[in-house]
């Protein structure tokens, strides 16, 4: 997992080439004014924009992807996302969707929670557990935030 913010002039320093790209790529976006739904990026690479409503941790499952990462950017509100950075115990998940590459759980091993406020962005690796959209201070809050699927073998 790696998490940044767009604001900074230094935000691509170390990112992979295609996560630096795909982000410079959005710095140039009016975030506000994207419509929700799919925009292609590339052939290959594209977003979801969404403005879900927040949930409390604890009524939310965990997700983590097989063949694509996702760079999830918040837009606006705040939001809290849990997250596991050791390798899960796939055991504990229900069955892998691979149409959509996914596979769900109710809680992350040894979580951690990171606080995304507008600009801010968390990339999220195969395997790497989150649950995105949680509450921030026990506050629901209808967010805006877009998420971009880019698939692993792009990454180098």
């Amino acid at each position: 997992m790696l998490i940044g913010d767009l604001t900074r002039a230094d935000f691509k320093l170390g990112l992979p080439k295609v996560i630096a790209e795909t982000c410079e790529y959005l710095k140039g976006l009016d975030l506000e004014k994207l419509e929700v739904g799919r925009h292609d990026i590339t052939d290959r690479i594209y977003m979801n924009v969404m403005e879900p409503e927040l949930a409390d941790a604890a009524s939310k499952k965990a997700e983590l992807h097989h063949n694509y990462l996702d760079i999830q950017v918040l837009i606006r509100g705040v939001e809290n996302i849990e997250v596991g950075a050791i390798y899960p115990d796939l055991n504990k998940y229900e069955a892998y969707h691979e149409d959509d590459d996914y596979q769900l759980t109710q809680d992350i091993d040894n979580k951690s929670t990171i606080t995304l406020v507008p600009n801010m962005f968390a990339v999220f690796y195969p395997y790497e557990p989150h649950k995105p959209c949680c509450n921030v201070n026990g506050q629901s809050a209808k967010i805006k935030k877009l998420v971009v699927k880019v698939p692993v073998e792009l990454i180098q």
